[in-house]
């Protein structure tokens, strides 16, 4: 994604990470899932929009943050829909949206899709996706050894 950002920055886990030009933060709610992460890394953020990417996501097609950043501007988040699903974890927000995550996760909620409801979305659909990730690789998981595996596959081909 380095092409299409200025800034990277992973949030929560406990793994000591150190790659050049990117910051590692801590979560502020420790164990409350993908909204903690993406709650500490908007108040990190330098932007006012922050594309957020699940750590699981490896083939995120670049074009993904210009195209979302295009559409942002009376929308809090712009989100893709994939086989109807939102994709909240690569996804584009607005920074000023940190403080309604921290109620959410003072209030135990912990689903980004609350985060959804609750604020003004653009939804990206899969014919708009497609346009510029024709096979929607961008939000294939990676989250087993097999999963890995067979991503490992798809690179070698």
């Amino acid at each position: 994604l380095r092409p299409v950002v200025d800034e990277t920055i992973v949030a929560g886990g406990s793994a000591t990470l150190e790659f050049a030009g990117v910051r590692r933060i801590d979560d502020h709610h420790p164990g409350s899932g993908p909204l903690a992460g993406m709650h500490a890394g908007l108040l990190a953020a330098r932007h006012t929009l922050v594309w957020v990417v699940a750590c699981d996501l490896p083939d995120v097609e670049p074009a993904l943050g210009p195209l979302m950043q295009s559409l942002a501007r009376d929308y809090e988040a712009v989100v893709p829909v994939v086989d109807g699903e939102p994709e909240g974890v690569c996804a584009l927000y607005r920074r000023a949206l940190a403080p309604s995550i921290e109620a959410l996760l003072i209030a135990g909620e912990r689903s980004v899709r609350s985060l959804l409801a609750r604020c003004a979305v653009r939804y990206l659909t899969a014919q708009e996706l497609r346009a510029i990730d024709p096979e929607l690789r961008s939000f294939r998981n990676v989250n087993t050894p097999a999963d890995y595996a067979a991503w490992l596959k798809t690179r070698s081909s």
